[in-house]
This record gives C-alpha cells, structure tokens and sequence, in this order.
C-alpha cells in the first residue's frame, strides 16, 4: 500500500541513515497559512507606504510653514521699521520747514561751479556702475543644492507669465529650502526698469532688500512655480533673474534667462512632483 506523504532520507558521515516522513497534510497546511498570510503581508506594506508617504508631505507642509512665519515675521518687523521712518523723516521735515522759511534765497551759483558738479555726479554714476557690474559678475550662477529647469514664458490677460521647477540635487530625503524672487529687467518709456515677483522693494543691484519677501519652497525632489509679473504696453521685459537664497540669508545662485515668448528651456524633469 502506497504510503501518503515524503520521505526524507538523512545522510551523515558516520552513523546510521535516518529515515523521515513528511505527511502530506503538513505541506498542504503550510502552504495555506502562506496563501492566508500573502494579503495580510501585502495589506500592511501598502499601510506602511502610505504612511511614509502622508509623513513625507506633512514634514514638507511643515517646513513651508515655517519659511511662511518667518517671512511674516520679517513683514512685520519691516511695517514697524518703516512706521518709524516716516514718523523720523516727517520729524525732520518739520524742523527743516521752520529755518528754511525765515533764511532767504540761496546765493546763486556760477556756471563753472554747475558744471563741475555735473561732471562729478557723472563720474560718480560711472563708478556705481562700474561698481554694481562687478558686484552682479561675482554672484554665483549655479548651485550643488538647487537647479532650475524648465523654463516657460507666455503672456496671459496681459501678464508675463514664467513656470519654472526647483530641482532638488541632493538627497531626497534632505529637502531644499530657501526663498525665491524673479527679477524683471528691461526698459519702461527708454529707461532702466527692473520689477520683482513677489513685488517688493529692491537695491540698485536689483536684488531683494528683504530676502524673505521672496516666495519660500521646500523642495523634496522638484516643485513647480508659477510667478506673474505685469506687462503693460509701456514696459519691454529683456531678462529674467531667478535669485535664490537660503533660510540664513545667503544668495545661493542667480541664474539668468533671455526674455523670449517662442523659447522654453527643455531640460527634462525627475518623475514625481512634490504634493
């Protein structure tokens, strides 16, 4: 009679060959409590993925959070600055107002004396400008941190419209974080103009006199932004400047791009966006 289940022969060097019967009862029980256990396995992996996943976006959202209540901040420290400002300036014109109105005209100049102080306004002007060149050739132009790619201009309802992704280079898992502005240059009835997004107040270099007014990012691996800057018929936009600073104020790059409505820079992107 056949007999049910394995056998398995033990073999050793020395000593007698042992004999081992497996029913078969036994393998079909292990093989259903795999079979049971398969989507309980499958169930708590996914569980476990989606719960990495919600952690990832809620440590992100909490980081933008912060980079939002320090800019805040800096907000209103900056109101209450300029309060002060203005109460100290309209001081100081009211105390300027009383002698001016009883000293009488002041004493007219020469011609020669006219014109040496107009030729030493414009030395000085050629000097800052000599200055401020130097000053935005030394700023850097890329980054190990951060990249921008993706580069995309189009007009709408009469607007400059440009969409951008952050690209973070480094670990994902060590997100990149900072403020960004993008500075608008070109021309406005034939003179210099330069205009910022977000709009905020800016230096003659054309860089943000609060870096925190700029859009804050925490960018675990890429995130796209949109800025919007006007584009009245009276303004001729010639470059764009995507300035970049870190959480301590450092400018971490600046990278230049050629206004052109029929130009997008196609490098390609990593494949998910951050949520």
């Amino acid at each position: 009679m056949p007999q049910d289940g394995f056998d398995i022969l033990v073999v050793r060097k020395s000593g007698p060959v042992k004999s081992l019967n497996i029913k078969s009862w036994w393998i079909y029980l292990v093989l259903g409590a795999m079979v049971t256990m398969l989507p309980v396995v499958i169930t708590g992996a996914w569980v476990v993925y989606r719960q990495s996943t919600v952690l990832s976006d809620i440590m992100d959202e909490t980081r933008l959070l912060q980079l939002r209540a320090e800019r805040l901040e800096s907000l209103v420290q900056e109101q209450e600055t300029r309060d002060i400002l203005a109460q100290q300036t309209m001081d100081e014109k009211t105390s300027l107002d009383r002698p001016r109105s009883k000293a009488g005209a002041p004493p007219a100049t020469s011609a020669s004396d006219q014109a040496m102080a107009e030729e030493a306004r414009r030395e000085a002007n050629a000097m800052d400008r000599r200055a401020a060149e130097a000053a935005l050739a030394s700023e850097p132009t890329s980054s190990a941190r951060i990249s921008i790619r993706n580069i995309e201009q189009k007009m709408e309802s009469g607007d400059l419209v440009v969409s951008f992704e952050l690209i973070n280079e480094r670990d994902f898992s060590d997100p990149a974080m900072g403020y960004i502005t993008v500075v608008a240059r070109g021309t406005r009835q034939g003179k210099p103009w330069i205009e910022a997004w977000p709009p905020m107040r800016l230096t003659p270099l054309g860089r943000p006199q609060n870096y925190r007014r700029g859009t804050p990012f925490s960018v675990q691996r890429y995130r796209k932004v949109k800025a919007r800057v006007a584009a009245v018929s009276d303004k001729k936009f010639e470059r764009l400047e995507f300035v970049i600073y870190n959480r301590q104020g450092d400018l971490v790059m600046v990278q230049n791009e050629e206004v052109s409505l029929t130009q997008t820079s196609r490098n390609q992107s990593p494949g998910r966006q951050d949520g």
